[in-house]
């Protein structure tokens, strides 16, 4: 991608910006470690990164305006006369890149593609290359971390959620911030706020919308029906995490014959998924 695909304007919202210096972007020139990093450690805070380059003075991963794609923004200092920067995938693909105008030291690169898709770069150890005047470094950009179920919570037990909903409370057990990207209900991808960040060691709630709305998808029942419905909540840079739900569907009134209104009817149960693999190990 080129930067026409990646407004260079002030129109992003801020309120979804991933990847802050306090611990977004971390360990760049030449330093291990890196974004969204989830190898352990001692849970510390990395350095940013205009403390291990003599070039980077600023980075940031964003939303932007159409809340369905991602860009790195790299901020270099004005010492030096930047020509380009590359995203090099860990196979050596080039993802995105981007050359810096006359007097500009501010850039960005797309961390998504597809036109529909969207789809964020994969998680691995991946590569920033930067080129200017007299200057030519590679920088390690890292990616992944882990999300782990909490719970599920009707939406008249939680402020942030319609009370005809369910939510998925998930927590990030890494050491970067990650998102939530999508919800999937029986295989089915469902409407979703994408990109929903989620700091390391807090918890997110994930909404599935009207999943106990009473009166919509009724069932055949003689006096209740319970179904185990499958809840997937996807992320940026992390394996999903699927949950089975019991929804007892019971008689909006004892004519109709038919299960219109909705409760729980029991624990969910989490199901164990494969890891994903990086782009090369697929």
């Amino acid at each position: 991608m080129t930067k026409q695909d990646i407004p260079r304007n002030s129109s992003i919202d801020r309120r979804t910006v991933l990847g802050l210096l306090s611990g977004g972007l971390a360990t760049l020139a030449g330093c291990s470690g890196g974004l969204f990093d989830d190898s352990g450690g001692d849970g510390g805070s990395a350095s940013p990164p205009e403390e291990q380059s003599d070039y980077i003075e600023e980075t940031s991963i964003e939303i932007v305006e159409n809340g369905r794609q991602l860009a790195l923004e790299v901020a270099v200092t004005d010492e030096i006369e930047p020509s380009s920067v590359s995203l090099i995938t860990e196979s050596g693909r080039e993802f995105s890149s981007d050359y810096f105008s006359s007097g500009e030291t501010r850039i960005r690169l797309s961390l998504t593609e597809g036109e529909d898709s969207n789809e964020p770069l994969p998680r691995g150890q991946h590569t920033l290359y930067l080129r200017g005047d007299g200057v030519e470094t590679k920088l390690p950009l890292e990616l992944g971390t882990t999300f782990e179920f909490e719970e599920t919570v009707p939406g008249t037990e939680h402020k942030n959620i319609r009370d005809d909903s369910l939510g998925v409370v998930v927590r990030n057990v890494g050491q970067r911030t990650g998102a939530a990207t999508r919800t999937i209900l029986n295989g089915e991808n469902k409407d979703s706020d994408p990109f929903e960040p989620i700091e390391p060691g807090e918890t997110g709630i994930v909404e599935f919308t009207f999943l106990l709305a009473n009166g919509s998808h009724c069932v055949k029942v003689e006096e209740t029906t319970v179904r185990e419905e499958e809840l997937t909540v996807g992320f940026l840079w992390s394996d999903p995490v699927i949950v089975t739900q019991p929804i007892k569907y019971t008689d909006r009134f004892d004519s109709t014959g038919n299960g219109c209104k909705r409760t729980l009817a029991g624990e969910p149960e989490r199901v164990t998924t494969t890891p994903r693999k990086t782009e090369t190990e697929t």
